[in-house]
């Protein structure tokens, strides 16, 4: 459901991204948003070109050339269990007699799918801003593969959240092939009482005025 008076734009706005050491957070604090902040603030904000809260936690890199096991072990540093990481991608369509799907294998195995296309909602209104799919990474092919312990979940921006003078062919080109995923590693978890990054998107500029002052 898509509320008419509902601004997207106005509320994603990030006037100056930073990166985690100009913020200067707390030794422990982790990299841990919501999967609305996550498609909002992040994705829909690199799709279009805008500024994005933090600059430096999510890299860009072509997922389904890499294993999960061979990107590098310090990228799963974030969430509350410090097993997460971040990426933007883009996602290869592919055509068959059964319609277009997605490319879903690397050179090493596959990722199957599990829940495919769950609502992501933002706000009390419960305004669907995205789509969240999960997978289990399987080592392998079938018949011989071997489910490992790396679960990822891809978002996507729903383009009817876009507005209309905005969404060119460009922009719906973008929507259809970029995508941002968390990748979570089971096998490592590090459980301790150091707090998760929660600092609201909007409250960067915030602190920057108080900076000033």
């Amino acid at each position: 459901m898509l509320k008419e008076d509902f601004d997207v734009l106005k509320c994603t706005e990030v006037d100056n991204g930073k990166t985690q050491e100009e913020l200067n957070l707390p030794k422990g604090y982790r990299f841990s948003p919501d999967d609305d902040e996550l498609v909002l603030f992040y994705l829909f904000n690199k799709i279009l070109g805008r500024p994005i809260p933090l600059t430096d936690v999510i890299k860009e890199l072509d997922l389904y050339e890499h294993d999960p096991d061979q990107i590098p072990r310090g990228d799963y540093r974030h969430g509350t269990k410090g097993n997460e990481a971040y990426y933007f991608t883009n996602v290869e369509q592919i055509y068959s007699s059964e319609g277009k799907g997605t490319k879903r294998t690397t050179k090493g195995g596959y990722w199957k799918v599990t829940t495919e296309r769950e609502q992501v909602t933002y706000g009390d209104d419960k305004v669907v801003v995205g789509f969240k799919t999960s997978m289990l990474f399987n080592k392998g092919h079938v018949p011989r593969r071997k489910l490992s312990s790396f679960v990822m979940h891809e978002y996507r921006v729903n383009p009817s959240i876009v507005p209309v003078g905005v969404l060119n062919d460009s922009i719906r080109a973008k929507i259809e092939r970029f995508v941002v995923c968390k990748i979570v590693n089971k096998d490592v978890e590090i459980l301790d009482m150091h707090q998760t990054y929660k600092m609201e998107p909007e409250m960067l500029d915030n602190e920057e005025d108080s900076e000033s002052n």
